[in-house]
């Protein structure tokens, strides 16, 4: 269910930069920001409700109840009653901010400029000859409303305690045994919350410093008015505000696979490593894609047209070292994500145990593990699998 709220947040966050809206469509799904608010103080409620599993109280007991299908839709109500008081007071516009919505078709050429809610633009926007290369262009700022930095901290800070709790039980295994919890399970959802929070700490930090040091944003903020498109705060905030959007998406995506791990991997078959073949992928491709970005735009800017060369010199290290740096990234993976077996997989292993004793499987003792493996639902990869884990663990 947290994991549902915060794909939809990921989703809403990134939702008006993923394809070039005309003003009329912008105007249409404009209801996705105050909903970005509401899902976010849900996802924040529950992860704060979600302490509750790891506490034997009553009033612990009662919040679990939250999850319950008849009573989850309470959250999202209490979020929307938090959303509609500064919704009524100061408008949608004055609550989470107004949207500047300029289009260029070439260089050098005044734009079209105009608000999501109707309010004066200011200015008649100019095409910058900088970005001549990817005219003609659609330009979508974001504003910075009365409600906006209070909604981020409100939804923020409450997953600063909760981080600090799971840090605490994790160090705290005579607990853990005690009260017949997951050590391993907790470990892995205390990685979760940790580094959930410290990109959402960084984002809102991020944001906080570029407010006090260039001012909130407003729709006249942007490259496209002449007299801010060479300004250093307005560049600023250009690029800072699309790095914490990037870091509350990507600490999403983070915390959805150590989410997914430390709830399924006792419950489905191999999940684990399947995680872990992914996050070790996903990690070396987006390494790699960074890497060759720096490199051919570091090369452009000193060289013209010297793109290529710089993604020559990045890519052929990188093809060359690739073993290296997937074992890196695999040695990290499997730190997060340990090892871990289903209740048939464990029973195999005793199994297998038992008929490796004396390091040999005959004829009879293989018949006997193939029909104990098709019995327990496991295939013959991860048959093999298993038997060649076990014995690499036997001295």
């Amino acid at each position: 269910m947290i994991l549902l709220i915060e794909g939809f947040m990921a989703f809403t966050l990134g939702f008006y930069w993923i394809y070039p809206f005309s003003l009329e469509g912008l105007q249409s799904v404009i209801w996705l920001r105050p909903l970005a608010g509401i899902t976010g103080l849900t996802r924040m409620m529950m992860m704060v409700a979600l302490v509750s599993f790891f506490i034997e109280t009553e009033w612990a007991r009662r919040i679990r109840r939250i999850f319950e299908w008849k009573r989850v839709w309470i959250l999202p109500v209490v979020s929307f009653l938090i959303i509609l008081y500064p919704l009524l007071k100061h408008g949608v516009a004055g609550s989470i901010g107004d949207m500047a919505h300029i289009y260029c078709a070439e260089p050098s050429n005044q734009g079209v400029g105009n608000t999501v809610f109707g309010s004066e633009l200011g200015y008649t926007p100019v095409c910058p000859e900088t970005f001549a290369a990817i005219y003609p262009a659609i330009y979508v700022s974001t504003s910075t409303g009365e409600f906006t930095l209070t909604a981020v901290l409100i939804t923020s800070l409450p997953l600063v305690f909760v981080a600090i709790f799971m840090a605490r039980l994790a160090r705290n295994p005579e607990l853990v045994d005690a009260n017949g919890y997951n050590l391993d399970e907790i470990k892995a959802l205390r990685t979760g919350f940790l580094v959930k929070v410290g990109f959402m700490l960084g984002a809102v930090l991020l944001m906080i410093a570029l407010a006090a040091g260039f001012g909130l944003t407003s729709p006249d903020m942007t490259l496209f008015n002449p007299e801010t498109s060479d300004n250093t705060g307005v560049v600023a905030l250009a690029v800072g505000g699309a790095i914490a959007l990037l870091m509350n998406i990507l600490s999403t995506l983070f915390q959805g696979v150590i989410f997914t791990y430390a709830i399924l991997k006792h419950e489905v078959m191999g999940i684990d490593e399947r995680l872990r073949k992914g996050f070790t992928a996903t990690t070396f491709a987006g390494f790699g894609a960074l890497s060759l970005l720096i490199a051919s735009e570091a090369m452009e800017s000193v060289i013209p047209g010297g793109g290529l060369l710089g993604g020559l010199i990045v890519g052929v290290p990188l093809i060359a070292l690739r073993r290296p740096i997937l074992r890196i990234f695999s040695n990290l993976s499997s730190t997060l994500m340990p090892e871990a077996h289903t209740t048939q997989e464990l029973q195999y292993l005793e199994v297998f145990a038992a008929a490796n004793a004396d390091g040999v499987i005959n004829s009879k003792e293989r018949t006997m593990l193939d029909l104990q493996a098709k019995a327990f639902g496991i295939n013959e990869v991860r048959q093999r699998y298993l038997e060649g884990l076990s014995s690499a663990e036997d001295p």
